[in-house]
């Protein structure tokens, strides 16, 4: 945040308080990783008896769902939940609606005794309602779930400073812009900082630190991902 004080000639936080200056640090952070996911988040809690678990804070996109027998320290069955959009309006006990349903004996898709998806799987399954995650009745034999997922890191930034290398001048140019944008309603003189940096960040074409965070960000991923396919194929003994 030091870079952003000096270019605003704020150093003292005089003109804008610290608060504020975070809060555009956070919003910054949040924007790049909506852009590209650089968080991922894992939180596992318990089975309720209502089958409702609240969204994890500061996700936006859960990438896999799992509930298990035992406790995070000493995992036992695990089963795979599927995704079934707007099956369920209430908790535990209440029925769902959904295509691919146990009961569709005449469905000549899902329906007999063999469902297309396999008659044990399609049992567990998770909706999203209002916010939260809906479990499937037959969860109820379970005693965890574990969510992962992509997420923000507003909700976690005090306490794990996390600012990606990869992205900082364009965080700092960000910062810089909106500041200045509310600094020159008091005084002119802050147009010029801010169009300065707003050309520097260049936040929504393909030249400038924006785009250049989002490159690094992505070959990151790529990378990643290229090591983990040559691992994968390597030939075991």
């Amino acid at each position: 945040m030091s870079t952003v004080l000096v270019a605003l000639n704020d150093e003292e936080t005089r003109l804008l308080s610290t608060g504020f200056y975070r809060g555009q640090i956070k919003d910054a952070i949040d924007a790049i990783g909506f852009m590209y996911p650089f968080v991922e988040g894992q939180i596992d809690r318990p089975i309720p008896t209502n089958h409702i678990v609240s969204f994890p804070d500061s996700a936006y996109r859960i990438k896999h769902v799992y509930i298990y027998t035992g406790s995070p320290d000493d995992i036992g069955y695990v089963q795979t939940l599927y995704h079934k959009k707007n099956a369920r309006g209430e908790g535990y006990g209440k029925g769902y609606t959904s295509d691919n349903h146990p009961g569709n004996y005449s469905d000549p898709h899902f329906g007999g005794a063999n469902p297309v998806w396999g008659s044990s799987d399609i049992a567990y399954f998770f909706s999203y309602v209002n916010g939260n995650i809906m479990l499937s009745d037959p969860c109820v034999s379970y005693d965890y779930t574990r969510i992962i997922y992509d997420g923000i890191v507003s909700g976690i930034l005090d306490e794990q400073k996390l600012i990606p290398p990869e992205a900082r001048d364009a965080i700092e140019l960000r910062t810089i812009d909106r500041c200045a944008g509310f600094l020159k309603l008091r005084d002119s003189a802050y147009r010029t900082v801010q169009l300065d940096a707003a050309e520097k960040l260049d936040e929504f074409g393909e030249n400038g630190a924006w785009a250049e965070a989002r490159r690094r960000l992505k070959y990151l991923g790529k990378k990643i991902m290229k090591d983990t396919l040559e691992f994968n194929a390597r030939p075991r003994a």
